[in-house]
């Protein structure tokens, strides 16, 4: 598959998402449902109708009846199935770049029997007269079918956003980073679901969503941005918390993938010698800034070479004496400290930074409860339970330590 086909197919599904949560928005009742890949890409359920959606992005310019037979042909076969039983209202979401957003394309039997006239192989073939299909039965398909010409991808991608800005109540970073991640999330996860039971969606789950805070990004949400775009929106978002206060007690956990990277421009030591210049540099900080911790998921070799390295350049550090025998007392100890003549900043400290393997911190967590603001650089989300801290961030998708600077610096 060509980059070109991919990026074609993944937008698709994107599209396939996006209008799954404005309909999951749209709905009037906390039990009204959607079902994700159901009969169609999307089925609509309420107390009086059920409406099942085919949602196509496609990548032509206009309208030929070429472009939707195959989506039509499966909505007329399953109406000819069902329609006697269970009467289904049947829709066509479909976006061509020169057509008119929202409009609805009106087709007359004419039409669709022209639709479904087509060659193959050099034979002409008709669905509806290969399937002995009567003119009454295609013209009750055309009362239950709609055609809707949809929106550009951004576009519509922003439509969503401010239906949930609106349904949420927030703001619209609140909207596009929290609950329209995890609306996303929440689609994607019952899209792969094998039952088809375990695929429905009330609109009463989307309450559900009030509750998630920590995570930022979903793997299809980091997908859909940028790498420099994903790090901005990522610390702009921490910035709003002021989560990166100097004085608030700081943890930042640095994930294996990340400290595996060999970086010709960044070191990880040299990367904490600049979070110290930043946060706890003396004569610049101010008498209520806290020392950082850094927790590193590395092997012992290196850790012991990454602290050699920090105090040959003159870093006082406090690990605890974890390589002797682990003090949590001696690691949480605010350091002493002296003032300059102003007493404003601080001019020295018995330490300037605190740093653990992941291996010590793992064996304790309570640590965690210590800090205001709780950093976690890996792929893998933090759970702490009981021990969780006041601020919590799963950053999964920095891939190197220089894009974590850029978050934090």
């Amino acid at each position: 598959m060509t980059s070109r086909v991919a990026d074609a197919t993944i937008k698709g599904y994107y599209y396939q998402f996006d209008t799954s949560i404005l309909k999951l928005l749209k709905l009037k009742d906390d039990t009204d449902t959607i079902v994700v890949e159901g009969i169609e890409d999307i089925d609509i359920k309420t107390a009086t109708d059920t409406t099942t959606v085919q949602c196509k992005y496609l990548s032509k310019t206009h309208y030929t009846p070429s472009t939707v037979r195959e989506p039509i042909e499966l909505m007329l076969a399953h109406f000819i199935k069902t329609s006697s039983t269970n009467p289904i209202k049947y829709t066509l979401y479909a976006h061509f770049t020169d057509e008119i957003p929202g409009t609805i394309k009106k087709l007359d039997i004419s039409e669709l029997k022209n639709l479904l006239t087509y060659k193959k192989g050099g034979v002409t073939k008709q669905f509806h007269v290969d399937n002995s299909i009567p003119n009454q039965q295609l013209d009750d398909f055309l009362n239950s079918f709609r055609f809707e010409f949809g929106y550009e991808f951004k576009t519509q991608q922003d439509y969503v956003i401010s239906k949930i800005q609106e349904y949420f109540d927030c703001n619209e970073y609140e909207a596009t980073t929290l609950y329209y991640n995890n609306s996303l999330k929440l689609v994607i996860d019952k899209s792969i679901e094998k039952l088809e039971s375990n695929r429905i969606i009330s609109k009463g789950v989307l309450n559900d969503l009030k509750k998630i805070k920590s995570t930022l990004y979903t793997e299809w949400f980091a997908k859909a941005l940028t790498r420099e775009k994903y790090l901005q929106k990522t610390r702009t978002h921490i910035n709003q918390l002021r989560s990166l206060s100097p004085s608030k007690n700081k943890y930042i956990l640095i994930g294996q993938e990340i400290l595996t990277i060999k970086s010709a421009s960044l070191t990880v030591a040299s990367f904490i010698e600049n979070i110290i210049d930043k946060y706890y540099k003396f004569g610049n900080c101010l008498r209520s800034a806290k020392p950082i911790t850094i927790i590193l998921d590395g092997n012992e070799q290196f850790i012991k070479e990454t602290k050699i390295h920090l105090i040959e350049g003159n870093i006082i550090l406090n690990d605890g004496y974890e390589s002797l025998h682990f003090s949590k007392k001696v690691f949480l100890k605010e350091p002493m400290v002296q003032l300059t003549k102003s007493n404003t900043k601080i001019n020295n400290a018995s330490y300037q930074i605190r740093i653990i393997s992941k291996i010590t911190f793992d064996k304790n967590k309570s640590l965690a409860k210590s800090s205001d603001s709780f950093f976690n650089f890996s792929s893998n989300d933090l759970k702490l339970g009981s021990d969780e801290p006041k601020q919590l961030f799963n950053i999964p998708y920095c891939e190197t330590i220089e894009n974590v600077f850029k978050i934090l610096n």
